[in-house]
């Protein structure tokens, strides 16, 4: 049994365990879910814009428009065993890395309150990497569509174990988080993934600050062909380049700010990361954006300006005569800002509507977040994003 499935597994054998000496109640279990139907058009015709860590159809090339962006409807299953011992299950139909609408477990962990003060986590949560990560998947709890892609643009369960401490001093809130775990998605595995998060508390204000490594492992059909067809050649010093770009192997940092005001009427938000896979293909990627709205009534409009650096990226260059790796180097570069409005219209208490109109800048000879690029795609182009979606939860 591997460690993912493992981690799960004990999850629930401590939950069915103390199931087993619990009191039959109905107030013990509760079930809810939330979902978002969506549909989203792009400009760009000749790449597709793609959900978080998908490679294959999106919407673009693909599909002009098309719903797979930030459809998706979830289940969850809240546990209360004891006032101190609780339990949470959730599975999410999403259409994202498998390309396919099939059920995921995105959440099964148990939470045992040690005091008032400390608590933990065992099993499968979401990595903690941002301000918004417990509810990312949400969309009735965000303004937005979806939340800034330049910045949120990983989903990933961590199977592991977390420890939180609360600390109350007077009108402020401070609560430190560790944790360590694996992630194993389709593409994207980390081993001895650890870190730490603060947030501070005070009033309307909220400031979280993260740091994250890891040992990471990117791979898919094509990054296996493209570096075991170069650990081949009879070059020695091309062989070496292509080892220090190889992804499947590389230690990973993740630096992460944010920080939210929100008195009730209007907000701003704003949030800034930094992801170092360098010397690798993927390089060192620092992003960051600022998003305020306000709110009247049942209407809650929104504009963001968000942008991404990639830095960090050595293409062989000359010393590559077959030119794939300069190929691959150079569309790995993401650079690009965006300016998005956003308009949400709350119906009734579970169920929100939402417009919203992105225009994307890619920079000079960036692919920006596109892929599957058609003959005719050039890198550094603008197009428009165009998304409606209802939001709701139950």
């Amino acid at each position: 049994m591997n460690r993912k499935k493992y981690l799960i597994a004990v999850a629930v054998a401590l939950a069915c365990a103390q199931m087993a000496h619990a009191q039959n109640g109905s107030d013990r279990f509760t079930l809810s879910g939330f979902g978002t139907l969506g549909m989203a058009h792009s400009t760009e015709d000749n790449a597709d814009v793609h959900p978080d860590f998908q490679t294959g159809k999106g919407v673009g090339a693909s599909h002009s428009t098309s719903a797979n962006l930030d459809s998706r409807f979830a289940l969850q299953l809240d546990a209360n065993f004891t006032d101190d011992f609780t339990g949470v299950v959730q599975a999410v139909s999403e259409y994202a890395v498998t390309e396919s609408y099939k059920p995921e477990i995105s959440l099964a962990h148990v939470k045992y309150r040690f005091s008032p003060s400390f608590s933990a986590r065992l099993g499968r949560i979401t990595a903690p990497l941002y301000m918004l990560s417990e509810y990312q998947r949400v969309g009735y709890a965000m303004p937005w569509a979806r939340p800034p892609q330049e910045v949120y643009n990983y989903l990933l369960a961590m199977d592991g174990i977390e420890g939180q401490y609360t600390l109350n001093a007077g009108d402020t809130l401070v609560g430190l988080q560790a944790f360590y775990g694996h992630i194993d998605s389709e593409l994207v595995e980390v081993d001895g993934m650890y870190g730490l998060g603060v947030q501070v508390d005070h009033g309307s204000s909220s400031f979280r600050i993260s740091h994250i490594r890891g040992k990471v492992h990117y791979s898919s059909d094509s990054i296996e062909q493209l570096f075991d067809f170069y650990a081949t050649l009879p070059i020695p010093p091309l062989v070496e380049a292509a080892g220090k770009l190889d992804p499947r192997s590389m230690d990973g940092k993740f630096s992460g700010i944010g920080y939210s005001y929100d008195p009730g009427n209007w907000f701003l938000r704003t949030e800034a990361i930094q992801a170092d896979y360098a010397p690798s293909i993927s390089g060192k990627t620092t992003s960051g954006y600022l998003s305020a709205g306000f709110r009247r009534g049942a209407w809650t409009p929104a504009f963001t300006y968000a942008h991404v650096d990639v830095s960090g990226l050595k293409a062989p260059g000359a010393l590559d005569p077959v030119g794939l790796l300069n190929q691959a180097v150079a569309g790995n570069n993401s650079s690009r800002h965006s300016y998005t409005a956003s308009l949400r219209w709350d119906v009734r208490d579970s169920i929100a509507v939402k417009l919203q109109g992105s225009h994307v800048s890619n920079h000079a000879g960036s692919y920006g977040s596109l892929g599957n690029q058609q003959p005719g795609f050039q890198p550094g182009r603008s197009y428009n994003l165009i998304s409606a979606s209802v939001d709701f939860v139950f």
